[in-house]
């Protein structure tokens, strides 16, 4: 190399390392992109062959990263050249410098390729899937993996300046101990949404009530520390995920979203039973939201103090039409009953009033 930059050489030694720095800088410029270039060229030819465009985004990451690197190492070189004209120990840092800097480029071409692998999967074959576990999971392993990634580099970077890693690593692992015990309420609640969603007891979009806090809503957003519901207030309600994996769960949107109908009615003694439940099965039968199958079915379910007691059931197409169709049912059957005679009695009592001789006869 000496030889080659004897064609710079120049009486003042200043501009002599001067100009064979800004060489080397021009020279790395140059090369970097011819690399690019190239690395273009190879690589669009060979994605061209086939149908997707996840090679066509992996060989972009690719030509940035070759000039990163290329100018980087130019610029290391350049700066060496230029170590005579200074005066000090700055210069050897340039070294440990570098190699950081290098391990940096490398870590960051990883997950910008991990990156876009995962945010491709995601975006043409997940969403094909029933299941939205992928959508849902893939996110949170790519953020895992650049962690795992980064901590990799700082031990490499760690290791090449001879610092102890393992001393290190017991001092993080006792750090971890502590916040985990301090937060182990966090954590906790993040452990059970990954739970929620491998398992899946629930989407976004069903209708569920958890039983502990009695809570119904649509669910809106499934997080990994909470999950939030839209109740029947339009209110957001944020259920801490450990609560949900330890409540009993009820979902009326799996595994069908059909809604199961039940109405009490009671008619006073002395009714006509049978056309009781044959207006009560034609009332079912009449609203277009009640299935035909399985049937609606009417029966006798007690006799109270003051009526007979009958319960219609019917199954609704879709649970969010329950209370509208429960409402428009129970007015149809109040208003069948009343042009019938079918009588909806009220609780009454008979009481008798005895006097004191009445009182001293009995």
């Amino acid at each position: 190399m000496a030889e080659w930059f004897g064609v710079f050489q120049v009486e003042d030694p200043v501009w002599r390392h001067l100009i064979q720095a800004g060489v080397i800088i021009v020279g790395g410029y140059v090369l970097a992109k011819l690399l690019y270039r190239l690395v273009h060229l190879i690589g669009y030819k060979i994605s061209a062959k086939t149908e997707t465009d996840l090679d066509d985004k992996i060989v972009a990451i690719f030509e940035k990263s070759v000039q990163r690197i290329v100018n980087t190492t130019a610029l290391y070189f350049a700066i060496n050249r230029l170590e005579p004209l200074f005066q000090g120990t700055w210069l050897n840092y340039v070294d440990g410098a570098f190699f950081v800097v290098m391990v940096i480029l490398a870590t960051i071409l990883l997950t910008n390729v991990t990156k876009t692998i995962i945010e491709w999967y995601v975006a043409t074959i997940a969403v094909r899937t029933e299941s939205p576990v992928d959508e849902e999971i893939l996110p949170l392993i790519r953020r895992l993996l650049n962690m795992l990634l980064y901590s990799i580099a700082l031990m490499i970077c760690l290791d090449h300046f001879h610092i102890d890693i393992k001393a290190l690593v017991v001092s993080l692992g006792v750090g971890s101990f502590a916040i985990a015990f301090a937060a182990q309420e966090t954590l906790s609640n993040m452990i059970a949404g990954f739970v929620i969603m491998v398992d899946r007891p629930f989407r976004v979009g069903d209708r569920i009530r958890i039983t502990a806090g009695n809570i119904t809503g649509d669910i809106v957003k499934v997080g990994l520390r909470s999950t939030q519901i839209l109740d029947f207030d339009y209110n957001i309600v944020t259920v801490p995920n450990a609560q949900i994996v330890k409540s009993d769960i009820i979902n009326f949107a799996y595994p069908d979203p059909t809604m199961r109908l039940r109405i009490e009615v009671g008619i006073a003694y002395g009714s006509d039973i049978e056309k009781a439940k044959k207006i009560l099965l034609e009332v079912l039968q009449s609203d277009e939201r009640i299935l035909k199958e399985p049937l609606p079915e009417v029966a006798v379910i007690g006799f109270g103090d003051s009526a007979v007691q009958l319960v219609a059931i019917g199954r609704v197409r879709h649970y969010k039409e329950h209370f509208e169709t429960g409402d428009t049912v129970r007015d149809r059957i109040h208003s069948s009953f009343a042009r019938n005679g079918i009588e909806i009695p009220y609780p009454h009592r008979v009481i008798i009033a005895r006097t004191d001789q009445n009182a001293k006869n009995g």
